[in-house]
């Protein structure tokens, strides 16, 4: 039997070998978060509840933070949590490190961190905390407590490891948050919360107290490929679309070095089609976004009702051999299927109407259809409530534009089920009644009880503002800067996938599935030699290589859910369910 195990984390650490708890890292340890993933790589952390994000922190040195909050690995609230306290979070521990180094004066810790960005700030009660653990003692202590506050910044900090109890092979440090859920009498705090954010973790030798500064320019997002003002759109409506809507591009970046730096190229393919950005004198220290809001390009497929498009951003500056490799280039794959949606598919917040007076509330959002056609369902993002505390019921609402507001009811699919085991993810609500559309409608949903919807809210994507809200009989405008999480889906409800379009000229077997902690690829006189996971946003988690045969994939640090496995070389795709 040919095993064939993900390589990416040596990959990406190269000089690092996978480290139980009876061996030791050697010097420089250094994680940015940048590589493949939604969890920190286990060859060099002990991870006990935090993820990774490439949209919750507000201006990162680089793609991919490391986030705490108040949920678990399961998208649950930990068990510990209650009303009007504070709360152990998660924990991220390092693997034991060799710091066996005596009197050495010259040894660092230095990480960024940032409270809240664009997530539910931390409480001053809230607290983010570095520990070490010493060999000597076999102890933990506290080195340092950050109180909970509303910054958007991120701050670094520097400190020098001295003491002979942490000068020994075997060494560990980890961080761990506190959080808070308010009072029992005030429940408004009722979503996740309490973000923290920690980046670019080094550890070494030979450093000073003024070692601070990176001499890197990295991606700092994936980048952002837009239809006007959607993030997707049907593929049937981009084909017959007769506003043509102008398609845009944004890629984002930084200059994390002291000094000036060149950007030689921004190179932006598409489908293997390459396109140069031009190339920028980046002053220190600052934060930059390549846009185009006209861009002549027009996607293609095979297929009349999918649309699967690979964007890639690499950056090459004027030293990129000494730029961390990982945060210069990022891949994400784009399908265009049945829905429109403005959002970017991650929510930082929870939107909804709550509390006394709510009852009967309405909530909804404008879409304006490129081409006429049949609404046969929505796509809803619900966020988890602390205790499942959110409604039980609600009614999904169409209605028709009158002088710019939803007047006219046209559909009502009544006492819909909140699912509340089904949270952090896109759920599907099909119509009784497909609902003919000619041009501008709203959806959204109406409150049956004072308790609230928890509606996934994307706060990245500020434009354009079409959310409406209805609490006395007269809609307005939502002030919120956001999207709300609804996608409504349009046209037959099964969709081609870029399997059936392609021709079959390989046999390729995928099982288990659903798969738990591995699964196997058999591909028996197959040319493919590498494949790629992607989550249903259209991130790239995982790589892998493979070879004709049985081939075991590991994927027990990717999160439950659905993900499509791309078969690169021979252009081909299965989906795959992970349950853990």
């Amino acid at each position: 039997m040919k095993k064939v195990l993900l390589l990416w984390a040596a990959l990406v650490f190269p000089a690092m070998v996978f480290a139980g708890e009876t061996d030791t890292l050697e010097l420089p340890f250094f994680d940015d978060f940048s590589y493949l993933g939604s969890k920190p790589a286990d060859s060099l952390w002990k991870n006990s509840g935090c993820n990774i994000s490439r949209y919750m922190a507000k201006n990162p040195p680089s793609t991919g933070v490391l986030v705490f909050d108040a949920l678990d690995l399961d998208k649950n609230f930990y068990q510990n949590a209650y009303y009007g306290n504070f709360s152990a979070g998660d924990t991220v521990e390092s693997r034991p490190i060799n710091l066996n180094y005596p009197n050495d004066k010259t040894v660092f810790l230095s990480f960024y961190f940032q409270a809240g960005g664009n997530g539910d700030y931390p409480e001053k009660q809230d607290s983010l905390c570095l520990d070490f653990f010493s060999p000597l003692t076999n102890q933990w202590s506290n080195i340092r407590q950050y109180s909970g506050a509303n910054k958007n910044s991120f701050e670094q900090e520097m400190i020098n490891i001295t003491e002979k109890e942490y000068l020994q092979k075997g060494f560990k440090f980890r961080f761990r948050n506190y959080f808070s859920l308010g009072s029992e009498s005030q429940k408004d705090l009722v979503g996740d919360c309490d973000f923290w954010f920690v980046d670019y973790v080094k550890l070494d030798r030979n450093r000073m107290e003024s070692d601070t500064v990176y001499s890197d320019v990295s991606l700092t997002s994936d980048p952002v490929i837009k239809f006007g003002d959607y993030t997707s759109v049907p593929w049937k409506h981009y084909l017959n679309d007769t506003h043509k809507m102008p398609l845009s591009y944004s890629v984002f970046y930084r200059n994390n070095d002291k000094k000036a730096r060149l950007l030689d190229s921004i190179n932006l393919t598409l489908n293997g089609e390459k396109f140069a950005l031009g190339s920028y004198n980046m002053p220190s220290y600052m934060d930059f976004e390549n846009h185009n809001k006209d861009f002549n390009y027009v996607f293609s497929s095979k297929s009349d009702t999918i649309m699967d498009c690979e964007i890639t951003v690499k950056l090459v500056s004027d030293v990129t051999k000494k730029d961390f490799p990982n945060n210069n280039e990022v891949s994400v794959k784009k399908t265009f299927l049945n829905y429109y949606a403005y959002d970017d598919g991650t929510a930082e917040a929870a939107y909804g109407l709550y509390g006394e007076g709510s009852q009967g509330g309405l909530a909804a959002v404008r879409f304006v259809a490129l081409t006429p056609d049949v609404l046969t369902g929505v796509y809803m993002y619900f966020c988890p409530v602390f205790r499942n505390a959110q409604a039980d019921y609600f009614n999904i609402k169409v209605f028709n534009c009158k002088n710019g507001n939803p007047l006219v009811e046209i559909y009502s699919q009544n006492n819909v089920a909140v699912p509340k085991n089904e949270t952090e993810k896109f759920v599907f609500f099909e119509f009784k009644n497909p609902v003919q559309i000619a041009d501008t409608f709203f959806i959204g949903w109406e409150k049956l009880s004072k308790d609230i919807i928890a509606m996934g809210f994307d706060k990245n994507t500020e434009k354009p503002n079409n959310k409406y809200f209805n609490l006395n009989g007269e809609w307005k405008l939502s002030k919120e800067k956001g999207q709300i999480m609804l996608r409504p889906a349009f046209g037959a409800l099964k969709t081609a996938t870029l399997t059936d379009i392609m021709p079959k000229t390989f046999e390729v077997k995928l099982y288990p599935n659903p798969a738990n902690d591995f699964f196997y690829i058999d591909m028996e006189n197959s040319k493919c030699k590498r494949i790629s996971i992607y989550n249903l946003n259209g991130q790239k988690v995982k790589s892998a290589f493979v070879e004709g045969g049985l081939n075991e994939i590991n994927v027990n640090d990717l999160k439950n859910g659905m993900y499509i496995i791309d078969f690169e070389e021979i252009k081909m795709r299965k989906k795959l369910l992970i349950t853990h």
